[in-house]
């Protein structure tokens, strides 16, 4: 009975693939197909781009066999158009892995961008990218990576960007440009001349398991000044080696501006020599709210180290920070340039390696000379965080660390009337016990605050000290 009817299920079956392939033509293409070399010496621009624009009219698959492919006018992804639901346009960009496909920029901006099919749909649906290197055909005379400001939704996978001037790079003037979903996984910065991630506006961004080294910049989202707010919602920041970067003025590990929903965790930070992380929107523009930096292990480079300001966290213009179970290499955490953090910090169960906050039992005199120096020299905390501009919390501070209504703090003398606005029950811990009438002041107890507090010795009996 069922042997009847297999010549009819044939015709049926091959009726639908038939179907289907008519249907979505574009579905996988070789760019060999379209004439593309992969030699290194002819432009394939003109090749790949036919395939390009053949898989973007159904959404496909553009595949780049293994070879060097000559770019010298940038690729382009086209924008959206009217589609139903079930077709969204979107476009896949696969490479053979490792550094097999080679897409070499020759005098372009940027190897690839989307570009927009009308002003009424500006953006490329969705665009994927595997297994891809871009790199420069000259190092002499490098270009970008690729240009994301077009695409609504980028996943960029796997692939490696060498010898460039930026890697990925987007640009977004105003919120209505801003770029929905970005994911940027396990790709290989390496030899970049600026940044290797540099984001200007986007809504959910997950950069995750890169490698960026030897370069001149890290990841950037948002730009300091430029009077965004919100630049970033929802980003997350996780489990990637930064390390290597060259010293160049304002060009850190992660840079940020105004973020709203941040979190930077696992990552690892090695000998760099602009910083670490800093969070540091401008006057003017929006606050960077609800950040949690949290696991990250900091090795700052050695003149960093010596620097008895630098922290690896810089922090300006910040609320609801948590910073925790950190590791630094060096005796600050928080860089000494912080401030204008308010509200809701909570800073904890971070390991520093501090020796000049080391208790004194069995230190020498010039050890103990060498601290002192040290102090004199810096008196803010190498853990040290302002609030609202005037409040120095941290060790060795003039200030100290509230609890509860009232602070506990250190100073090399007592307190003065306008050094601080003292509450009742305040307490000052001496930096220099001194021996007094038979006695060691260790601190001072504020017994009445107000404008002009009055401060009473803590001490103990000399006898007993001994």
């Amino acid at each position: 009975m069922f042997k009847r009817f297999l010549p009819i299920l044939s015709i049926m079956i091959s009726a639908a693939v038939l179907t289907a392939a008519e249907a979505a033509p574009g579905l996988f293409i070789n760019v060999r197909d379209h004439g593309a070399a992969g030699d290194g010496v002819r432009d394939d621009a003109p090749a790949i781009q036919k395939a390009i624009d053949a898989a973007a009219q159904t959404g496909g698959t553009v595949f780049f066999p293994i070879g060097k492919y000559r770019i010298c006018k940038t690729l382009t992804v086209p924008g959206g158009k009217p589609a139903p639901k079930v077709a969204q346009n979107w476009i896949t960009l696969r490479g053979a892995g490792g550094t097999g496909s080679l897409l070499l920029g020759d005098q372009v901006d940027y190897i690839l961008r989307a570009a927009p099919a009308s002003e009424k749909y500006r953006y490329s649906s969705g665009t994927r990218i595997y297994e891809l290197t871009f790199t420069s055909f000259s190092r002499q005379k490098r270009c970008s990576g690729i240009d994301a400001s077009g695409m609504l939704r980028a996943y960029i996978e796997n692939c490696n960007f060498l010898f460039l001037e930026r890697g990925i790079h987007t640009f977004h003037p105003t919120r209505k440009d801003s770029m929905w979903i970005l994911r940027i996984a396990n790709n290989v910065f390496n030899l970049n001349r600026s940044w290797a991630i540099d984001i200007q506006r986007a809504f959910d961004i997950v950069i995750v398991n890169n490698v960026i080294e030897a370069g001149r910049g890290g990841i950037k989202v948002g730009t300091p000044g430029d009077t965004a707010d919100a630049a970033c919602n929802t980003l997350r920041i996780e489990n990637n080696v930064i390390e290597g970067l060259s010293e160049m003025k304002d060009h850190y590990a992660i840079l940020g501006a105004s973020w709203v929903g941040a979190r930077i965790a696992g990552n690892y930070f090695e000998a760099n020599g602009g910083g670490d992380i800093a969070i540091i929107p401008k006057d003017g523009d929006g606050w960077t709210r609800g950040v949690t930096i949290n696991g990250n292990t900091f090795a700052p480079a050695k003149k960093l180290r010596e620097n008895p300001e630098y922290g690896p966290i810089l922090l300006q213009r910040v609320m609801d920070i948590q910073i925790t179970n950190n590791f630094t290499t060096c005796e600050r955490l928080i860089h000494g340039k912080s401030n204008r953090v308010m509200r809701s910090i909570n800073v904890q169960g971070n390991s520093l390696s501090n020796p000049a906050s080391v208790l004194f039992d069995g230190v020498s005199p010039a050890e103990r000379a060498a601290y002192e120096k040290k102090i004199n020299t810096h008196k803010l905390s190498r853990n040290r965080l302002v609030l609202d501009g005037r409040m120095k919390v941290g060790l060795d501070t003039d200030c100290g660390v509230r609890i509860g209504g009232n602070t506990v703090s250190y100073a090399d003398a007592m307190p003065q009337g306008k050094d601080m606005k003292a509450m009742p029950g305040d307490v000052v811990f001496s930096r220099k016990p001194e021996v007094k009438d038979g006695r060691v002041i260790i601190g001072w107890y504020c017994l009445d605050g107000g404008k002009s507090p009055r401060w009473c010795p803590i001490s103990i009996s000399a006898s007993e000290s001994k």
